[in-house]
């Protein structure tokens, strides 16, 4: 599926002093699109593309993260939730579904706790979660390592196409044949900012996540791959049990970016749950 050109508008608004980037396109009820850790807005390409004739899609680079400067000062999942209220504030959103990737589905968790009559819908795209303090540990550790691994990253690297495909195989299932979505996918990773990124690989493992997910009152979906390397299947069905009027869907030979591995089935699946009548 080779890229394409897309009917979005890139903007930038100030959130909480800072600049912030964002990727706009459709009309409709409004869908948050939070990318995950190493990502940005970019993530969501044909998102933007193939659902705009049903919503109004926003999807912001994080701080630090795409276009987008870092914030100052301590980050945690909880800081991140806010800085999303502000964003939305910021463009004149009420209430929004929202769609977090990643560690961002997380984020997109903390939002859903804490404000609950700004969320219509929460959906948790390639999420999981711990089923004891061991596996807690666990993940902590290899989103730490991760990010140091960044502290090795070099210009430079996103011109060899050895280390971008090794890197590339821990995200995908197989690895896309347009060369242009492995290349966008790494650049991001690379283009992270080294506090940001230690310390939002730090939230991973925040004791905090259990206790938003059981406090989250919006109808929910978790959309799990099957063959995720960086969020273990596993705990797909332990994180939709923690939430409350939370279902699961699994989505195989699929990777840790279903929106650009099998965007076509991704789609249905998401379009599917934002369309039901309200139980």
């Amino acid at each position: 599926m080779p890229m394409a050109k897309l009917a979005t508008s890139a903007a930038e608004t100030a959130v909480a002093g800072l600049r912030t980037s964002f990727r706009r396109a459709g009309q409709g009820a409004p869908l948050l699109l939070l990318h995950g850790w190493g990502g940005s807005s970019r993530l969501w390409h044909y998102t933007l593309r193939d659902l705009a004739d049903r919503y109004t899609l926003i999807a912001p680079d994080l701080p630090g993260f795409g276009s987008s400067p870092p914030l100052s000062g301590r980050l945690s999942l909880e800081r991140l939730a806010d800085w999303v209220i502000a964003f939305a504030d910021a463009l004149g959103i009420e209430r929004f579904a929202i769609n977090g990737h990643s560690l961002c589905a997380a984020v997109a968790v903390h939002v859903a706790a804490r404000y609950p009559d700004r969320v219509t819908r929460l959906v948790l795209t390639s999420f999981s979660t711990f089923r004891d303090e061991r596996e807690r540990r666990v993940v902590a550790s290899i989103h730490h390592l991760m990010a140091l691994w960044l502290a090795l990253r070099r210009p430079w690297m996103l011109d060899v196409q050895p280390i971008m495909r090794l890197v590339g195989n821990r995200f995908f299932y197989r690895l896309p044949a347009d060369h242009g979505i492995l290349r966008e996918t790494f650049a991001d990773f690379l283009a992270m900012e080294q506090r940001t990124a230690l310390e939002t690989a730090r939230g991973a493992g925040s004791p905090t996540i259990t206790a938003a997910m059981a406090a989250v009152r919006a109808p929910s979906l978790v959309i799990a791959c099957r063959h995720d390397q960086i969020m273990p299947p596993p705990g797909a069905p332990v994180a939709a049990a923690r939430i409350p009027r939370c279902r699961l869907v699994w989505i195989e030979q699929c990777g840790h970016l279903p929106m650009l591995e099998r965007p076509r089935e991704y789609h249905a699946v998401l379009t599917e749950f934002l369309e039901e009548s309200p139980a």
